[in-house]
C-alpha cells in the first residue's frame, strides 16, 4: 500500500526497501514488481533507484531458476550504472555468483563472490556481508579448498550471532558441505549444534534445515528419522522466508530417498511422481536429473527392471542434456571458462587477488578482517605479542592536488616498500593498506618495544628519503599509533586502540609516533 505522506522518490525508496522479502518469498511476482519500479524510477530521474531495482530483478531472476538471465541483467546494470553505490555493488557480485553457481561455473562463481567480499565497507548491512560469506565458504568447499572454506564459515558464523535466520543458515550450509564429503562424525556434531540453536532462538528449522538434517540421518543410517523429517521439510516448504524455484522437488526427493531405503518402494515412487510434477519450466534441470536417478533404483526396487533399464538410460541422456545446458549458458554469460583440473589453481589465484590492494601489493582490508583474527587466536595460545601501527601520510592531499595523482600513487608505493621492509624479518607480520594514504603494520614478536621502534623506523625512513625525484621541493612525512594487544583484547580493540593513538599523533603535530 502506498504511504501518500510520502513524495514520489521517498514512496519510490520505500517500496524498493519492501523488494527485498518480495523477491525472497516469491520471485517470480518478485520481478514483475521490479521491472515495475525501474520503469517509474526512470520517469523519475532517479537513476539510483533504476540500479537497484535492477540488481532486485536480476536476483529474482536467479531465485526463479533462470541463472544466465540474471548474469545478463547484472552486466547491463553495471555498464548502465558504473557508479554503483557499495551495497549494489556487493549484491550484484553476490547475484553473479550464485547465478554462476547454477549454470555450473564454480571457479567463476567464487571469483564473483571473493569480488562482493572485498567490495564490504560499512554501508553494507550484516545481513548482505554475512550472506556473501556463506557463499565463499560454500565455494571453496565445492571446489576442494576444505580447510579455506571452514575459516570462512567462521567468520560468517561470528557475524551471524544474535540473528537467528543467519546463525542457523550458516551452520546449515556447513553441515550440508560435512554431509555432501561423508563426514559422519563432523556432521552429526553440526546437526546437533543445529538443534541447540533451534532451542536457543525459539525458532523451528526452516524446511531447507529440515531437509539437510534428513539427508545427515540418510548418512548416519537411521532412514525412518529421516522420512519423518523429509515429511516435516515439505510441510514447511510453504512457509519458507527465502526461496528458490527448485526447493519443494528436492524435498520431495529426499524423501523419497528415505521411503525406498526403508522398503517402501510404492510411496516413492508415487513421491517423485510429485516431485517430477514440480519441475516444470526453466531452472530445473539438475534436479529433474537427480529424480530420475532415484526413480531408476526404484523400479528396480519395485521389481520392473525394464522401467529400471529405460529410466537409467532416460537419466544418462538427461545428465548429458544438463551438462550442455550448462555450457550454453556459461557461453551466453561468460566467453571463457575454466576446466575442471585447472579449478582449484583459479580459486587459489582469485583468493589471493582479492586479498591485495592492487596499486601497491600489500595486503588490503580484506586481508586483515581475516589474518588479523587468526593471529590473535593463535598468538593468544602461544602466550606471545601482537601489534598493531596505523600509519597515514601527512597532508597526503595536497600531493595529489600539487602534483597529480599519479605522482601519490608513486608515494604510496614507495611508502609500501618502506612498510614490507619493516616486517620482513618477522614471517608472521604483515603490511596492509587500509585505503587512501591509510596503512597498517601487524607485528608479531616475543620483543615488548618492537612494535614501537619499528614505527619510529618507518617515521624516519620516510622523513630521511629522498624524495625530489617524485615531489620535488617537497618532502613526505608519516603518523602513527602503536597499540599492543591486551590479553582479553580482539581486532576491533587493537585497531581502536592504535587509532586513537593515530589521531594523538596527527594532534601533536603530525610526523611523530604516539605508543600511549
Amino acid at each position: 500500500m502506498r504511504d501518500v505522506s510520502l513524495d514520489p522518490v521517498q514512496q519510490l525508496r520505500h517500496e524498493l526497501d519492501e523488494l527485498d522479502d518480495l523477491v525472497g518469498m516469491d520471485p517470480a511476482e518478485g520481478a514483475r514488481v521490479a521491472r515495475s519500479l525501474a520503469g517509474r524510477a526512470w520517469d523519475l530521474g532517479a537513476r539510483g533507484a533504476v540500479a537497484c531495482a535492477r540488481v532486485w530483478e536480476a536476483e529474482a531472476l536467479q531465485r526463479d531458476g533462470d541463472g544466465a538471465a540474471a548474469a545478463a541483467a547484472i552486466a547491463a546494470v553495471r555498464r548502465e550504472h558504473p557508479d554503483l553505490t557499495s551495497e549494489l555493488r556487493v549484491r550484484a557480485s553476490w547475484v553473479l555468483a550464485r547465478s554462476f553457481t547454477d549454470i555450473g561455473d564454480r571457479p567463476t562463481a567464487l571469483e564473483h563472490a571473493l569480488d562482493a567480499a572485498a567490495a564490504f565497507d560499512d554501508d553494507v548491512p550484516q545481513r548482505v556481508r554475512t550472506r556473501v560469506l556463506i557463499k565463499v565458504a560454500d565455494l571453496l568447499d565445492e571446489l576442494g579448498a576444505h580447510e579455506d572454506s571452514r575459516s570462512w564459515y567462521r567468520r560468517a558464523e561470528e557475524l551471524a550471532l544474535g540473528d537467528a535466520q543467519l546463525h542457523l543458515l550458516v551452520v546449515n550450509n556447513r553441515a550440508y558441505c560435512e554431509l555432501e564429503r561423508g563426514d559422519v562424525a563432523a556432521a552429526r556434531r553440526e546437526l546437533a549444534l543445529l538443534q541447540e540453536l533451534s532451542r536457543r532462538y525459539d525458532r523451528p528449522l526452516n524446511a531447507n534445515t529440515l531437509d539437510t538434517v534428513a539427508r545427515i540421518h540418510l548418512l548416519c543410517g537411521d532412514a525412518a528419522a529421516a522420512q519423518e523429517v523429509a515429511r516435516a521439510a515439505v510441510r514447511a516448504s510453504s512457509a519458507m522466508e527465502i526461496k528458490s524455484a527448485d526447493d519443494l522437488p528436492v524435498y520431495l526427493l529426499t524423501l523419497a530417498v528415505a521411503q525406498r531405503v526403508l522398503g517402501d518402494a510404492a510411496a516413492a515412487a508415487a513421491t517423485l511422481q510429485e516431485a517430477r510434477a514440480g519441475c516444470t519450466g526453466v531452472g530445473f534441470a539438475d534436479v529433474r536429473t537427480q529424480i530420475l536417478e532415484e526413480q531408476a533404483e526404484v523400479f528396480a526396487a519395485l521389481g520392473d527392471l525394464r522401467a529400471a533399464f529405460e529410466t537409467h538410460k532416460a537419466f544418462h541422456a538427461a545428465d548429458k542434456e544438463l551438462l550442455s545446458e550448462q555450457r550454453e549458458a556459461q557461453a551466453r554469460a561468460r566467453q571463457a571458462m575454466f576446466e575442471t583440473d585447472v579449478a582449484r589453481e583459479e580459486a587459489a589465484r582469485y583468493r589471493e587477488e582479492a586479498r591485495r590492494d592492487p596499486l601497491t601489493g600489500l595486503g588490503n582490508r580484506l586481508f586483515v578482517d581475516e589474518r588479523l583474527p587468526e593471529l590473535i587466536t593463535g598468538f593468544q595460545v602461544g602466550g606471545r605479542l601482537v601489534s598493531a601501527v596505523l600509519l597515514d601520510l601527512d597532508h597526503f592531499k595536497t600531493v595529489n592536488d600539487t602534483f597529480s595523482h599519479e605522482v601519490g600513487d608513486q608515494v604510496l608505493c614507495i611508502f609500501a616498500g618502506i612498510l614490507a621492509d619493516a616486517v620482513v624479518r618477522f614471517p608472521d607480520s604483515f603490511a596492509a593498506r587500509l585505503g587512501g594514504e591509510e596503512f597498517v603494520l601487524v607485528l608479531a614478536s616475543d620483543d615488548e618495544g618492537y612494535a614501537a621502534r619499528a614505527a619510529e623506523w618507518v617515521r624516519r625512513t620516510v622523513a630521511g628519503h629522498d624524495w625530489s625525484a617524485v615531489t620535488p621541493r617537497r618532502g613526505i612525512t608519516v603518523s602513527a599509533g602503536v597499540a599492543t594487544l591486551d590479553p582479553a583484547g580482539d581486532k576491533a580493540s587493537l585497531l581502536s586502540a592504535a587509532d586513537a593513538r593515530l589521531y594523538a599523533a596527527k594532534a601533536a603535530g603530525r610526523n611523530c609516533v604516539v605508543t600511549r
